[in-house]
């Protein structure tokens, strides 16, 4: 195996656990129960080879063999799951796992805008709701609004995988939504202005960096996204 892509391997393993840390602030759950609580720790088993999964949606090369394993995992997780949180419960995440697969594995949207906008949906929203309620036992408002940050971010901060930067007014639409959103989460001032250089910067950096460079673009972008998501939720 070359050193190229080894490096380009570890960048991706990197990319996926930061995707599940991300998950894990948006839950609006303690960190230290994904540590201590079984539930948690059955959700975070299932996690893993979801984040693989969806980091695979947003990458230009798709290994077939990963996508199966991973498949398998949260098939058989997911029943699992089923069986003891109930089907509304598991819901939301069996949509997201559906909707991961078709992107992956079917021709049926072959739009970028459509499969950036799916892809932002189903990043995490399911997964981050599982978390919330096993701990909670009940979805608050609160709860809600942590989710829709967490989906309009996945759309900010998932432009590499699907778009140049052709169309970055989009983004900057994206940002102000997210800006109005954190308002709401009742931020103070200097985390509202930190969040905001950090959405900045990477607008800035979308509009600078060479389209085709995946690998440079994807790492920025989960640096920042990390960065934005520890100021939003701790």
């Amino acid at each position: 195996m070359t050193n190229s892509k080894k490096n380009s391997q570890l960048q991706f393993a990197l990319r996926v656990a930061i995707t599940l840390l991300i998950w894990l602030l948006f839950a609006n759950v303690p960190l230290k129960t994904f540590f201590e609580d079984s539930s948690q720790i059955q959700l975070i088993l299932i996690s893993i080879p979801f984040a693989i999964l969806l980091n695979q949606v947003a990458a230009p090369n798709k290994n077939t063999l990963v996508t199966v394993i991973c498949d398998s995992l949260v098939g058989l997780l997911s029943i699992h799951l089923f069986l003891h949180a109930g089907y509304l419960n598991t819901a939301l995440l069996l949509i997201d796992f559906i909707f991961a697969n078709i992107l992956l594995l079917t021709p049926l949207v072959n739009e970028p805008h459509g499969r950036w906008i799916i892809f932002g949906i189903i990043n995490g929203s399911g997964m981050a709701f599982l978390f919330n309620i096993s701990y909670h036992h009940y979805f608050s408002l609160i709860s809600l609004m942590y989710i829709t940050t967490l989906i309009f971010s996945n759309i900010f901060f998932s432009y590499h995988g699907f778009m140049t930067k052709q169309n970055l007014s989009s983004l900057l639409i994206i940002l102000i939504l997210i800006v109005m959103l954190c308002l709401t989460l009742q931020l103070s001032f200097l985390r509202m202005i930190l969040l905001t250089t950090i959405l900045g910067f990477y607008l800035f950096f979308e509009s600078q960096v060479n389209p085709k460079n995946f690998n440079k673009r994807a790492n920025v972008s989960a640096g920042c996204y990390f960065l934005f998501s520890l100021l939003v939720c701790l």
